[in-house]
């Protein structure tokens, strides 16, 4: 005669393949970010065997910044935080997975970025795609700035010796970013004018920012 009730079932066994094998990698997520001047990240480690299963067990992680400012909190877990300071960059940072004798490397960008035009928080600002900016330190060569179109960014060469000499004082070092600026929007939203219209529409958006300046 059968008991009553249901007979417990078995709780199924861990195949071999579901146990992570000994640490062969490590990677950042995210892998690229973009904050805002005096803002925050949490980035991750991965850590995974040579089949990428995670693996979890015995593992310990230092990191650190490998360019540009900023801190890192705690520098030794596995999800820290990434804090900015109040100057635009580029930051790279670095984390060193161990496991034994097994150490293991990976890199992740983060791109501090300003603002010329505080935010407000209705989002229905005329500024709203105006692109922020950033530094990146190029002493030597001869390019002043970029436009990342992507992230839409202006990338501001910090090392040219023009920006060097007008970060000595507040308002110079302003009018050079705007000048910038107006040069990359108007290479981006007027191509194919000819030049003299491209020149004056320069002049335009120069005069027009420059009257702005607080």
């Amino acid at each position: 005669m059968e008991a009553a009730g249901h007979p417990e079932t078995p709780e199924p066994q861990r195949q071999f393949f579901e146990y992570a094998g000994p640490l062969f990698s490590v990677v950042i997520s995210p892998t690229s970010s973009v904050i805002e001047v005096g803002g925050s990240r949490a980035v991750r480690a991965i850590a995974r065997d040579r089949a990428r299963r995670p693996v979890e067990q015995d593992l310990t992680y230092v990191w650190r910044i490998l360019e540009g400012e900023g801190t890192l909190d705690p520098a030794d877990a596995e999800i820290v935080t990434f804090r900015a300071t109040n100057e635009p960059g580029l930051a790279r940072v670095e984390v060193a997975a161990t496991q034994g004798d097994v150490v293991c490397r990976a890199e992740a960008q983060i791109t501090v970025t300003a603002s010329l035009v505080s935010k407000t928080g209705s989002g229905d600002s005329s500024y709203q795609g105006l692109p922020g900016y950033t530094y990146h330190k190029a002493a030597g060569e001869l390019w002043r700035s970029r436009f990342d179109a992507e992230r839409n960014l202006v990338i501001i060469n910090n090392g040219h010796r023009d920006f060097v000499y007008a970060a000595r004082n507040k308002m110079l070092k302003l009018r050079y970013i705007c000048r910038l600026f107006a040069k990359e929007l108007v290479l981006k939203n007027f191509v194919g004018i000819p030049q003299d219209q491209l020149l004056e529409r320069l002049l335009e958006l120069t005069l027009y920012t420059e009257e702005n300046l607080r």
